[in-house]
């Protein structure tokens, strides 16, 4: 008698493909960084296995799964062409291709019924084939994110990556500062927060940064880790910024008076020197957060740049001097007319740490608003994100005048949170000649107030985020995501003439009985004890430039 075995072998090479994939697809939607093309990816791949598993296909097993293997690697070319890419990115698609093509060799040796065992049924040429596959999916974001091959006008934007979009030297409606071009500022941002190792409670301690264990989000959402801290992994880095980060860099941005040509900005053009007479020149240099075609006056540098001591303290290391100097691309600045200034050779200096003083207002300028916005986005990924639409008409039903002003760092209410939409009254009033030459303080949202000329009413501030939407899940809450940049828009309506009589934009601070900003190094709802974090923005009276009848911006198409 013959005993038939039944048993079924579990098919591993599957069941690891289809789990591999589905492991990729959580680790998009967990981070938050859902690539829709990798996704593609990921299920096309899930449904050619479920119809090789499942369907009366085995004589078309080895083609189903060979061209699933080609849709793959065409599919993350794409993806890393328009949005670059980082390293997990290879390491996962070469696991899921490795698996993919090994299946197929199985599958095509199954169905080989000469006996026969041709090389490339040996696994190694599995291994080669995703190697190949994989240095396609890098080589297209090489390429096409930084820029290298130029592409046609239609797909211009489409085929570079954020790093590109935001150095590819295009200006709309760019604000310039001055009539001459100049660094507004330089100073030492922050220390020791960029390119920790993991957005963790421990190494965010660990860095000296700030960490809110206690969030809750209105919306019910779990906070994300970058909404509890402003420390950054590399991976971020990577991404936006042109060289590299270390462990425990300190970030410092440079405002300039005039937008700066982006394909001109690197590492090389900015020379510091410190108070211990040390020369450093940054590891990273980028426009980011300050992408947006209206804006771009400001450059973002990561190094080690100096350490916490107030500026008194004997063992006190910080920049007290900015030097732009000559390399291969001379960094240049775009300004009225489109004119082009060689910025080598500009200089700035200060005395002062960001652990003595922190951040405060360089610029404010008035403009119309319009009819419809003007320069907003640059960089295709932030595109409906979080933080985009965050314009005027994108936040408000109205509004006839836009106050811009432009910081020496990016603004926060404690070092961590978000400045939000509602939060004028917190933060700013405005000054305006009155009817008998008084100073009229407008220091409320939605008061008409009667000034020189008419009358003026506060809408709110926007430059920050999102408009509050409940079934969007937006609230203004401090998970509310906003850009931080170094802008941030007033938006008013009246008048003409009486927005002719707007003469400052104030910062009481502390000392007038307001809140104060913080840069991102400061201390956060939740201070560790012990450490030391940067200090809070001073008062601040800033002259508002009247920009009504010529608006000083820029445009500039790529060069």
């Amino acid at each position: 008698m013959t005993i038939q075995n039944t048993d079924r072998k579990i098919p591993w090479l599957p069941t690891l493909f289809i789990a591999w994939n589905l492991f990729d697809i959580a680790v998009h939607v967990a981070t938050g960084l859902v690539e829709p093309l990798r996704v593609a990816g990921n299920i096309v791949g899930i449904v050619a296995a479920l119809i090789v598993l499942l369907a009366n296909v085995k004589s078309y097993a080895p083609q189903i799964l060979g061209g699933t293997a080609i849709l793959v690697v065409i599919s993350n070319m794409v993806e890393t062409g328009l949005h670059g890419f980082m390293l997990p990115t290879l390491f996962f698609v070469g696991v899921a291709l490795f698996l993919l093509l090994r299946w197929m060799q199985v599958k095509a040796i199954e169905a080989n019924t000469e006996g026969e065992s041709p090389l490339y049924y040996r696994w190694w040429m599995a291994l080669l084939a995703m190697l190949v596959g994989v240095g396609l999916v890098a080589l297209s974001g090489v390429l096409f994110s930084v820029g290298m091959v130029p592409l046609g006008d239609a797909l211009a934007d489409a085929g570079r990556g954020p790093l590109a979009q935001a150095h590819d030297g295009r200006l709309e409606g760019a604000d310039y500062w001055r009539e001459e071009p100049m660094i507004l500022s330089g100073g030492m941002g922050f220390e020791g927060i960029i390119g920790i190792p993991e957005l963790t409670e421990e190494a965010v301690r660990e860095a000296d940064g700030a960490w809110i264990s206690d969030l809750t989000c209105t919306n019910g959402e779990e906070p994300a880790a970058n909404l509890r801290t402003r420390a950054t992994v590399p991976r971020m880095n990577e991404t936006f910024w042109k060289g590299f980060v270390e462990n425990g860099d300190d970030g410092l941005p440079v405002v300039f008076s005039w937008p700066l040509a982006t394909e001109t900005v690197d590492v090389t053009d900015f020379q510091f020197t410190l108070n211990t007479g040390e020369v450093v020149f940054a590891n990273a240099a980028g426009m980011y957060p300050n992408q947006e075609l209206n804006e771009r006056n400001v450059a973002v540098l990561f190094a080690d740049f100096g350490n916490r001591g107030l500026s008194s303290e004997e063992d006190a290391r910080f920049p007290v001097r900015l030097d732009i100097v000559k390399d291969d691309t001379p960094l240049l600045l775009i300004g009225p007319g489109g004119q082009e200034f060689n910025a080598v050779g500009l200089s700035w200096e200060t005395d002062s740490s960001p652990y003595d003083s922190g951040p405060r207002l360089v610029g404010a300028k008035l403009n119309f608003v319009g009819d419809a916005p003007i320069g907003e986005g640059g960089i295709d990924l932030m595109e409906g994100s979080d933080m985009l639409p965050n314009d005027e008409f994108a936040l408000y039903d109205e509004g006839d005048f836009r106050i811009r002003v432009l910081t020496t760092g990016g603004f926060s209410p404690d070092g961590v949170t978000g400045v939000r939409p509602n939060m004028y009254e917190r933060f700013f009033r405005i000054h305006v000649n009155g009817v008998d030459g008084e100073t009229v303080l407008l220091e409320e949202v939605g008061v008409e107030y009667q000034v020189a000329g008419g009358t003026l009413r506060v809408v709110g501030l926007s430059e920050l985020g999102r408009k509050e939407n409940p079934d969007e899940g937006i609230y203004y809450d401090d998970c509310y995501v906003e850009d931080v940049d170094n802008y941030i828009d007033i938006i008013l309506v009246g008048d003409e003439e009486a927005a002719r009589n707007i003469t400052f934009v104030e910062i009481p601070s502390l000392e007038g009985g307001y809140s104060a900003f913080y840069n991102p190094g400061g201390p956060g709802p939740e201070p560790f004890e012990g450490v030391r974090y940067t200090a809070p923005g001073p008062p601040d009276l800033e002259p508002v430039i009247i920009a009504l009848d010529d608006p000083m911006r820029v445009d500039r198409a790529a060069p």
